[in-house]
C-alpha cells in the first residue's frame, strides 16, 4: 500500500461483538483465527455480483468453496460489513439459518459430523451499497467520480479492512483462497476490470458481464473491481519464466500519456526479477489500471493513480533529487507482488515484512535505474519521515500494523543487513531465496527474522528486536580515551550488539563493534561519524548524520 507524505492514516474497523457461541474478547471476532473460523480452510471465492451503477448498490452471491481442516466447531463464521446484508444461504440445495450482529454472521447447520479432509460448498446471496470511502486509499471502501468527459469511475479500495466491505468471506489475514472468479455484470458501455486474467465477455441487453480468473492464491484485500470507460493494449515481457503478459487499462484520455508514463514496467521487471526472483504470478499476468485513487497492491491488477507524474505525486519522498527519477506508484505497488501478495504477513502486526521489503525494492529498482550511489542517497533520504513514535511490529491478534514506520524504517532494517553482510551477491541471493523458499505462504516477522539468520550466517537477533519491538533508535555513546575513542551502544535493548560501518576524516569507512553498556575502544582520536547508511541517533530519537 503507499504511504502518505509525512504521516500515516489507516482506519481499521475493528467489530466489537458477542455472537451466538462463544463471548469473544475485543477486537477478536475480527482480528484473530476464532473457533468457528479455525476449523476451515478457505478453497475458493466465485463471485457472481451485478452492479447498479445508479445506486451504487451491488446483488449477487459468493460461492465458498471450504477444507475441514480441524474438528468442525459449533458455528461457521462470515464476515459482511453492516452497510451490506446476507440474504440467505445455500449448501447442498438446503437454506441454511443464518445468525448475524454487526458485521458478523454465524452458520450453526450442517456441518455436524464433518471431519478434517471434508469439503464443502456453499452460496451466499447478499446485496447493498458498500460504504463510500472518504480517504481512499487509506480509508476502505468504494470510490466514484468522473473522468474526464463525464463518464463514471469507480473502484474498491479496500486494504487495512479487507473485502468483507464489499463481499461476504472470511475477513481473515491468515486464510487466503488458493483461486478465484470474478463475474462482474455492468450497464454495457462500461468495463469492468478484476484480478487475474478476462475469461469471458458477455452482453445480454443493455448489460455486459466480465469473467476474470485468478489461478493464484490472493489475499482477500486485493481482491477488486474497477469499472469505467476503459481502453486497453496488451505487451509481453521476456521473463525469467518465460512470456509474462502485461495488460494495462487507462481512461481513453489517458492513453497517449499512459503508454509513455507504462514504458517502465519491462525494465521494471527486468530489475526485480534480477534481483528478487521471478514475478510470482505468471498464470494471472501482471495488469496495471487506471485507478480513481492513489495507488493500491491490487495482485495482478494492480491500481494507478499517481496522475502520470514522477515521484510520489510529482514530489521526491526522499529530498534527494533520486525519488523523481521514476513513479513512485509504479514502482511500489508493483513489488508487493513480490513482498504483500506473494509472501504475506499472517497478522498484520506483520505488515514490516511487506511494506519495508516494497519499500527497498523503490532502492533496488533506483538502484537499476541510476547506479548504486545515487540509490544509497535514496535511502539515505527517506530518514526524515522515520517517526520513531511507536513500535514498527504491531500487537498481534488486534488489527493493529504497527507504526508507519514500517515503510520506511523497514526498509532501513533491510538496508542496514545488506551493510552489515558487506556482499551485494550475497544479499540479492538472499532476497531471492526469501520469495523462493515463501513462495505463496503466509509468514510471521519470526520466520523471515530466521530464515535472514541462517542464510547470512549472522546473528540479527538485537537488530530485529531494536529496530521492529521498540520504538527509541540506539544511540553511539563515544568517549576520548588515552589510546583513541570507545564506544557503547545506549538508549537501547540490553546487549543490543550492532556492527556499525563509521566514517574516519576523508571519509574513510572502517568498522567498529560497540555492544550496550559496555565500553569498546577504537586506536582513532579524531573526527568520526556514523555511516549515513544506518539508522542510529544523535539524541533519543532523531536520526544521526541525515
Amino acid at each position: 500500500m503507499v504511504p502518505v507524505l509525512y504521516r500515516y492514516c489507516l482506519v481499521i474497523i475493528c467489530v466489537l461483538l458477542a455472537g451466538f457461541t462463544t463471548v469473544a474478547q475485543p477486537n477478536s471476532v475480527m482480528c484473530s483465527n476464532t473457533p468457528a473460523r479455525a476449523w476451515w480452510d478457505v478453497q475458493a471465492y466465485e463471485l457472481d455480483i451485478v452492479f447498479d451503477t445508479a445506486t451504487n448498490s451491488i446483488s449477487g452471491s459468493n460461492t465458498l468453496l471450504a477444507k475441514v481442516v480441524a474438528p468442525a466447531a459449533d458455528s461457521l463464521q462470515l464476515d459482511l460489513q453492516e452497510a451490506l446484508q446476507i440474504d440467505s444461504v445455500l449448501m447442498a440445495g438446503k437454506r441454511l439459518q443464518v445468525r448475524g450482529q454487526g458485521s458478523t454472521y454465524y452458520l450453526s447447520e450442517g456441518f455436524a459430523g464433518m471431519a478434517p479432509g471434508d469439503s464443502f460448498r456453499c452460496t451466499i446471496y447478499y446485496h447493498g451499497a458498500p460504504v463510500m470511502a472518504q480517504r481512499a486509499p487509506w480509508d476502505g471502501g468504494l470510490v466514484r467520480t468522473t473522468d474526464g468527459k463525464g463518464q463514471l469511475w469507480m473502484a474498491m479500495a479496500c486494504q487495512g479492512s479487507g473485502a468483507y466491505m464489499w463481499f461476504p468471506c472470511k475477513n481473515f489475514n491468515g486464510d487466503e483462497p488458493e483461486r478465484v472468479t470474478l463475474k462482474y455484470t455492468v450497464p454495457s458501455g462500461l468495463t469492468a476490470i478484476g484480478n487475474g486474467r478476462l475469461r469471458g465477455k458477455v452482453t445480454t441487453g443493455n448489460t455486459t458481464t466480465y469473467t476474470w480468473s485468478v489461478q493464484n492464491p490472493i489475499n482477500n484485500y486485493d481482491i477488486t473491481f474497477y469499472i469505467g470507460d476503459y481502453t486497453h493494449w496488451s505487451d509481453t515481457f521476456a521473463g525469467a519464466k518465460g512470456p509474462l503478459s502485461l495488460d494495462y487499462y487507462v481512461l481513453r484520455e489517458n492513453e497517449q500519456k499512459a503508454r509513455k508514463q507504462f514504458a517502465v514496467v519491462k525494465p521494471m521487471m527486468a530489475c526485480f526479477e534480477e534481483k528478487m526472483g521471478p514475478y510470482p504470478f505468471y498464470e494471472d499476468g501482471y495488469k496495471l489500471v487506471d485507478a480513481p485513487y492513489l495507488g493500491m497492491e491490487h495482485q495482478s491488477a494492480v491500481a494507478y493513480g499517481n496522475e502520470y507524474k514522477m515521484g510520489y505525486l510529482g514530489r521526491d519522498r526522499s529530498k534527494t533529487g533520486v525519488g523523481l527519477t521514476f513513479d513512485f506508484i509504479i514502482i511500489h505497488e508493483s513489488g508487493h507482488e513480490w513482498f504483500g501478495n506473494s509472501i504475506t504477513a499472517y497478522d498484520p502486526a506483520d505488515t514490516w515484512i511487506q511494506e519495508g521489503f516494497t519499500s527497498y525494492s523503490e532502492t533496488i529498482f533506483a538502484e537499476c535505474l541510476e547506479g548504486k550511489q545515487a540509490s544509497f542517497r535514496y535511502q539515505q533520504g527517506k530518514k526524515r519521515i522515520i517517526r520513531n513514535d511507536k513500535p514498527v511490529q504491531g500487537q498481534y491478534n488486534a488489527c493493529d500494523e504497527g507504526s508507519g514506520d514500517h515503510y520506511d524504517k523497514g526498509a532501513f532494517v533491510i538496508h542496514m543487513i545488506r551493510m552489515i553482510m558487506d556482499d551485494d551477491t550475497r544479499f540479492f541471493a538472499m532476497l531471492k531465496a526469501i520469495s523462493a523458499k515463501f513462495y505463496h505462504q503466509l509468514v510471521t516477522s519470526n520466520d523471515i527474522e530466521t530464515f535472514i539468520n541462517q542464510y547470512s550466517g549472522k546473528d540479527f537477533s538485537k537488530l530485529f528486536e531494536q529496530y521492529l519491538r521498540h520504538k527509541e533508535l540506539p544511540v553511539l555513546l563515544r568517549q576520548t580515551t588515552a589510546t583513541g575513542t570507545a564506544f557503547q551502544w545506549s538508549n537501547c535493548i540490553p546487549g543490543f550488539d550492532m556492527p556499525l560501518r563509521i566514517l574516519l576524516p576523508g571519509n574513510k569507512a572502517t568498522w567498529i563493534y560497540p555492544v550496550a553498556g559496555k565500553w569498546t575502544g577504537y586506536a582513532h582520536k579524531g573526527k568520526i561519524k556514523a555511516d549515513p547508511d544506518f539508522l542510529v541517533g544523535d539524541t533519543p530519537g532523531k536520526p544521526a548524520n541525515q
